[in-house]
């Protein structure tokens, strides 16, 4: 078996990601928003154009991107009889396939201790762990990006172009479609155009672009569909927003975005802080080694360290906070510029001491990573401390099973920003009852409240969908978990 590492790698990391998964996956305030929208697309058959909402959240209105992620998360939520766990294992395979994929990229484009490195550098990574047991559309772009780079690579690697055969429409086709599916998962992955329209030119395959996007177009219809049925509803509020000065930064705005988001890659990739030009070093080297490596290498390399040059700089003009999650696209890339940079340096050192520091140095990104896991947490990913996928189910489970046909009710919680309780609102439903709108809190007869806090706080709260339903009389239902209790308030007159 010529391939029985990368076979164990891939099972260390399924059990990795699979371990806890409903307590340590994510299912808060956007899970509960999306997974509604897709519920009521198989259950009612409200198909939509539309994808998930994103910010900036402001008086100008909303973003949207397009729909790939609720055709991709909604066979795996029907699967599981509309259980969250659906989409988070959806998550979870897409993120064991992108390990697949960049041992495929080692392998058949730079070497194969290149391939293992980079495929181990991925799926022990304690950040990525995290995400990919977490559904979200971000966290679905690696694996399309791995697909877009070995498709590139395909194209950019094929001698016999004139040929008829499938593979000549195949790879420009898997390309764009790769690129229209990132482009409805995250809007700043249009970054990687630009580089493959470079790439092409280069290697004097720009022919290939028609079908490319051709394919872009294709699987991104449903969203210019709803642009041209509505005025170009997107665009139009994405211009009012840069008109309006509300997501363009300042000069030193942009300057300070960028060393801050390398700063934050390298600490997510290097496993420490101390590293904090790790990101520029490599790329820098690997720049310097260009002209050094093996004409095979030259074509990945250079694809690669463009994909995190334009990707780096689409994102820092952006006046908020860039999120890690604006990088998904180059995830991939940068496990493999790292494992490319390690063994040509390792190849370069003579002297066995050095191999052995460089060594050393590797198994401690390893080791920290591995340290870093917290496979015992009470908390799923970026949830509240103390909550997770089991307390929502249960807290659910009681409040349906409570709740009076007649009676007209509402959920709330206060153990972070999403007090109009989008998670317990889709699993109520699911269980078959189903709550009053996130706009009628004074108009119900009872609000179930999650909280952490006792009665007398409760009293004095300033939550609109709370004190809105005053004066009430508080219950307390049941102790959750974790100090976090499902409380019944009803109105008194």
């Amino acid at each position: 078996m010529r391939h029985w590492p990368i076979i164990i790698i891939v099972i260390a990391a399924s059990i990795l990601r699979f371990w806890r998964l409903e307590a340590l996956t994510t299912f808060s305030g956007d899970q509960g928003y999306d997974f509604l929208v897709v519920k009521r697309m198989i259950v009612d058959g409200r198909l939509t154009l539309l994808g998930p909402k994103i910010g900036p959240y402001n008086q100008f209105g909303n973003l949207y991107l397009g729909p790939a992620y609720y055709y991709l998360i909604a066979p795996f939520l029907f699967l599981f009889k509309f259980d969250p766990i659906g989409p988070a294992i959806l998550t979870v395979i897409f993120a064991l396939l992108t390990i697949l994929l960049i041992y495929l990229l080692g392998i058949r484009f730079l070497s194969k201790g290149i391939a293992l490195l980079a495929s181990s550098f991925y799926a022990f990574n304690s950040f990525l762990i995290d995400q990919s047991r977490a559904s979200s559309n971000p966290h679905l772009i690696p694996f399309f990006s791995a697909l877009f780079i070995f498709s590139v690579l395909k194209i950019i690697n094929d001698k016999n172009q004139t040929n008829a055969s499938i593979k000549r429409f195949f790879w420009p086709f898997l390309a764009g479609l790769s690129l229209g599916i990132m482009f409805q998962l995250h809007y700043l992955t249009i970054s990687l155009l630009p580089v493959v329209i470079i790439v092409l030119f280069l290697n004097s395959r720009l022919s290939k672009l028609l079908l490319i996007v051709l394919a872009f177009i294709l699987v991104t219809a449903p969203q210019i569909i709803f642009e041209f049925r509505h005025q170009f509803f997107i665009t139009n509020q994405f211009l009012k927003q840069i008109n309006q000065g509300e997501i363009i930064s300042s000069f030193d705005g942009i300057i300070r975005h960028l060393f801050g988001s390398v700063q934050s890659l390298t600490e997510v990739f290097s496993s420490t802080n101390k590293f904090n030009n790790v990101l520029f070093i490599t790329i820098f080297i690997l720049i310097l080694i260009f002209v050094y490596q093996p004409q095979k290498f030259k074509k990945p390399l250079f694809l690669l360290i463009l994909t995190v040059i334009f990707s780096l700089l689409a994102p820092i003009a952006y006046s908020g906070e860039i999120g890690l999650h604006y990088f998904a696209q180059i995830y991939v890339s940068l496990v493999l510029l790292m494992a490319v940079a390690t063994v040509a340096l390792f190849d370069f050192l003579k002297n066995p001491m050095l191999k052995m520091v460089m060594i050393l140095v590797i198994l401690q990104i390893f080791a920290s990573n591995i340290l870093g896991l917290n496979l015992g947490g009470k908390e799923g990913y970026t949830m509240p401390k103390g909550w997770n996928l089991t307390g929502i189910k249960e807290a659910s489970k009681i409040i349906t099973q409570d709740v009076n046909s007649a009676t007209k009710f509402n959920i709330a919680a206060t153990l972070d920003g999403d007090t109009r309780a989008m998670p317990y609102r889709y699993l109520v439903e699911v269980y078959g009852e189903k709550p009053l709108g996130v706009e009628e809190y004074p108009n119900s007869n009872v609000i179930y409240l999650v909280s952490r806090d006792e009665e007398e706080v409760i009293k004095r709260y300033t939550v609109w969908e709370v004190a809105s339903f005053a004066p009430f009389e508080i219950n307390k239902l049941s102790d959750i978990q974790n100090g976090i209790k499902l409380y019944k308030l009803e109105k008194t007159q």
